[in-house]
């Protein structure tokens, strides 16, 4: 069933159903002319009596007439907006608060260290888990005969030796690797999706989005298709279809979207947002750059702020700044439930 979504006075909501939005505009709940809807079909927020679907929806609203006493009032009251499970913030217009991108590394360092001990955890795990697979994969390329193996000689003429040693994996190898690395990518997704929300998480959800990986293989692939084509085209178009579709990935996690729809749901949140994007991108490569300088205990630390600086920036284009704050005197998060 198509999910909608819809602007008023400023805030979003939504999802809601196909019914549900109906009956909003037909007891006056949306003002079809002002309040915008969108949907994953769409490309871009438009009034609802723009939308063809929703065109008949919507009736006008009756007028008292002050001369009839026995005239029923005109009731203001419109159904109040829903909130998701665990969130105490509605969801803004797609661009109506830029990010800032100063804040979002403020805000991303401050996470990481409130949470580094498990951070570091997690980090140590996936790494672990990586290395193990690439170990096991080489051996197996080894022990089949796989992957190409290169020969080089060595020493002066007529003093020569030969050795040989594989330089590059076989395709089982690197499909594998692929597989791998997406799937410890989106638990790693979560992880800092729940850190900027002020949820729990914990190393078992590095493993825990299995049923989202073949969506996320074939978006994964499809988006390196399109940069592909975009940089042919003098670079700048590679990089703006980047940054306009680059959320997928987070749409996939968070919200569990379909490809197509999770494209559509990243460029509608990075309204606005574009060249931030693109300045997140460049400070977040000065930040690891700063790591290497430390060496490996810099790069402990950076690789976290760096990937969570993007979390927050993704949570900020869907709910404005406050995603970014905690609750007054409290170090919860404004996302967090403070009931859970």
């Amino acid at each position: 069933m198509k999910q909608w979504f819809y602007a008023r006075n400023g805030q979003q909501s939504g999802p809601v159903s196909d019914v549900d939005i109906r009956n909003l505009l037909k007891n006056g709940g949306l003002d079809p002319e002002k309040d915008l809807v969108w949907n994953s079909g769409m490309s871009d927020w438009l009034p609802a009596a723009k939308v063809p679907e929703l065109a008949g929806a919507s009736t006008s609203a009756p007028v008292a007439d002050p001369n009839n006493p026995y005239a029923a009032p005109v009731s203001s009251w419109s159904e109040p907006a829903q909130l998701s499970v665990g969130q105490t913030l509605e969801e803004i217009i797609p661009g109506s608060e830029p990010i800032d991108v100063g804040a979002c590394v403020k805000r991303a360092f401050d996470l990481t260290v409130r949470n580094f001990g498990m951070i570091l955890l997690v980090g140590l795990v996936y790494v672990g888990v990586s290395i193990a697979a690439s170990v096991v994969l080489a051996l197996m390329d080894s022990a089949l005969g796989w992957g190409q193996v290169t020969q080089q000689e060595f020493g002066e003429p007529g003093n020569q030796f030969t050795t040989s040693f594989q330089s590059q994996g076989s395709i089982p190898n690197i499909i594998i690797t692929q597989l791998l690395s997406t799937f410890l990518g989106l638990g790693a997704i979560r992880i800092g999706l729940n850190i900027v929300s002020g949820q729990a998480f914990s190393i078992g959800m590095l493993f825990g989005e299995g049923r989202k990986l073949f969506k996320a293989i074939i978006a994964s692939i499809l988006f390196g298709l399109m940069i592909v084509v975009g940089l042919l085209f003098l670079i700048a178009p590679g990089v703006y279809l980047a940054l306009r579709f680059g959320q997928y990935m987070n749409a996939i996690v968070d919200r569990d979207m379909g490809i197509m729809e999770s494209f559509y749901y990243s460029s509608a949140i990075t309204t606005n947002n574009r060249l931030n994007l693109f300045l997140l991108f460049l400070i977040g490569i000065g930040i690891i750059l700063a790591g290497c300088l430390a060496v490996v205990i810099g790069l402990i630390f950076a690789y976290p702020v760096m990937l969570i600086s993007w979390a927050v920036a993704y949570r900020w284009m869907q709910y404005g700044s406050r995603s970014a704050m905690d609750h007054h005197g409290t170090t919860t998060p404004m996302l967090a439930n403070p009931q859970a």
